[in-house]
């Protein structure tokens, strides 16, 4: 913002001009960083998934979807396209038909929080470089 002099009366429509630039710049932000980081997720999730036949590994892939309120107008989702329905079973272990358990193979849960961080730091670098 420049050094110029503004009267009381338009100090609310200069610092809602102000917030409303920041807020478009740090959704284009997010917008731009979230993606990949989807992609180096589902790349991760590629690598440390148990490989009982490779196919279960090879269908991590991340979607973005847009929202329709003002609330997580973008969210990103990472999720395994042909075997979805054996994720949960692998990571957090199921009873046997026969009695037993069968135990957790925990790959999801790592893969997660290294992309919650990874956005977090991502973002907020970016948002400090913004110079609003």
């Amino acid at each position: 913002m420049s050094n110029q002099k503004i009267q009381i009366s338009q100090m609310e429509s200069v610092i809602m001009d102000a917030l409303d630039k920041y807020k478009e710049e740090a959704e284009q932000v997010i917008s731009d960083t979230l993606p990949l980081v989807g992609k180096e997720t589902a790349d991760e999730l590629k690598r440390t998934s148990p490989r009982q036949s490779g196919e279960y590994a090879n269908s991590w892939t991340y979607t973005m979807q847009q929202s329709r309120g003002s609330k997580n107008k973008n969210k990103l989702v990472v999720h395994n396209k042909k075997h979805y329905r054996i994720v949960h079973l692998l990571e957090k272990g199921h009873a046997k038909r026969n009695g037993g358990r069968v135990e957790a193979i925990v790959h999801v849960a790592p893969a997660q929080e290294h992309a919650e961080e990874k956005a977090i730091q991502r973002i907020s670098d970016k948002l400090e470089n913004l110079g609003v």
